[in-house]
């Protein structure tokens, strides 16, 4: 609505209409848990209190009873407002949200937790972000209901539900009620003065009740307060995700390799020290050859073994540290590789595997997106903070992108409070730190 220019009794008019008008919509979306509350509150304590009626005892026993009932009151008022919260906070912020916008001109742009994508593990269950489940039906119903029911940011709309009907409610409710008692006194032959009275103050006051929302709104319709703690959790949930992720990728990898090499090769092997028993006595010589072929295989068997071990724990990280086991693993390298540190001892066991495969990955990606001819691996420990920075002199162009590897090394560091830091701009060179806080042993 647009006022008339200047000002006189129109404008007045307008901002009284416009006035009470915002005050009964701002009172129907913060009614709902005073009433709650309220509801409950009375009904629990006409309960609670019929159970003590004509109760003769002392007066420490009697004001414990007393104690307990209303303790029993608050417990009852609290499971109704959480069974309330859930359907209706959402719509009811959503709805104010879009007042403080039209009236106020306020923004207050949140994001909800969206559904997650559900997986299935090497295992045959069904992974929904948070826990696992026997079907895939079951998992997208479960992952549904969590983002929906357990979102922070739901939980914020139900704590502004609580501080509007405590703050905004009673506020904008009093021009709406002073006209209703004032027409009411007015209507009183003995109360008429009153009642207009009443109605002139109501009306007085109605361009100004409702603009307690403004403040109110800015404090607890927007965001959820990022505190360090909150952010923290998002990351270890999201880490949790992508390592859950990572470790079904793993298995299946190990399940694959087991099944197509080890596997095959010892059961080639069981057939043929099969074949060679039958011949022993009547073919010596082609006994003698079937085992030295089975013999061949064991060789190949155990050194797929190894090679599966050493992917998943290396011996030498084990046995000669963190910077020998990078060394190593240049050697294999397709592209030439210098390793230097100045670590004067091993760090902490997780840390040291955890920045090992980190540059392992990415030794990886150098050789399959580079280009490059050279690539030099440094490790620094000081002020408690252990960094291993990878150069190359490729093509450049590397970014940490959602669902690249570079993000999720930059998870996994983050599971130790690490970081990542990529600068590769196009054309090169790239220098990628990896940095993660630990003690030396």
């Amino acid at each position: 609505m647009r006022l008339p220019a200047g000002g006189g009794p129109l404008r007045w008019w307008v901002e009284i209409v416009r006035g009470l008008y915002r005050s009964a919509v701002l009172a129907g979306l913060t009614w709902l848990m005073p009433a709650v509350c309220l509801g409950v509150g009375l009904g629990g304590s006409h309960v609670v209190s019929s159970w003590s009626d004509g109760m003769s005892a002392p007066v420490i026993v009697q004001a414990l009873v007393t104690v307990g009932q209303a303790l029993m009151v608050i417990l009852w008022i609290t499971v109704a407002v959480w069974i309330v919260h859930p359907p209706t906070s959402r719509p009811l912020a959503k709805a104010a949200r879009a007042c403080a916008e039209r009236w106020l001109g306020e923004r207050l742009d949140v994001t909800y937790r969206s559904v997650p994508q559900v997986s299935r593990m090497s295992t045959g269950y069904w992974w929904d972000g948070h826990e696992y489940h026997r079907s895939e039906r079951e998992a997208r119903r479960r992952a549904r209901v969590h983002a929906r029911f357990h979102d922070p940011q739901l939980h914020w709309d139900g704590l502004w539900g609580l501080v509007a009907g405590v703050t905004v409610l009673p506020v904008a409710a009093l021009p709406l009620l002073g006209l209703a008692g004032g027409a009411y006194m007015a209507l009183t032959p003995d109360l008429f003065g009153f009642g207009i009275a009443l109605i002139v103050a109501s009306l007085s006051a109605a361009p100004f009740a409702w603009r307690i929302f403004g403040p109110v709104a800015r404090r607890f319709l927007g965001p959820i307060p990022r505190t360090w703690l909150g952010r923290r959790v998002e990351e270890l949930e999201a880490i949790q995700a992508d390592l859950t992720q990572t470790q079904a990728v793993e298995l299946e990898r190990i399940e694959r390799d087991l099944h197509d090499g080890t596997q095959a090769r010892l059961l080639a092997m069981g057939m043929s020290v099969g074949a060679a028993e039958q011949l022993v006595d009547t073919d010596p010589a082609a006994a003698k050859a079937i085992l030295a072929e089975a013999r061949t295989a064991s060789a190949t068997a155990l050194a797929e073994l190894r090679s599966l071990v050493r992917g998943i724990n290396p011996p030498v990280l084990a046995e000669r540290g963190l910077v020998d086991a990078v060394r190593a693993l240049a050697l294999d390298a397709p592209v030439e590789i210098s390793v230097h540190s100045t670590v004067p001892s091993r760090v902490e066991r997780p840390v040291e595997s955890a920045v090992y495969f980190a540059v392992a990955e990415l030794i990886a990606n150098v050789a399959k997106h580079a280009k490059a001819s050279q690539v030099r691996i440094e490790f620094n420990h000081a002020q408690q903070m252990l960094t291993a920075t990878v150069s190359d002199d490729g093509i450049g162009g590397a970014v940490a992108s959602a669902g690249s590897g570079l993000r999720g090394i930059e998870r996994r560091m983050a599971a130790f409070s690490g970081r990542l830091e990529v600068n590769s701009p196009a054309g090169g060179p790239t220098h990628i730190i990896v940095a993660v806080p630990c003690a030396l042993s």
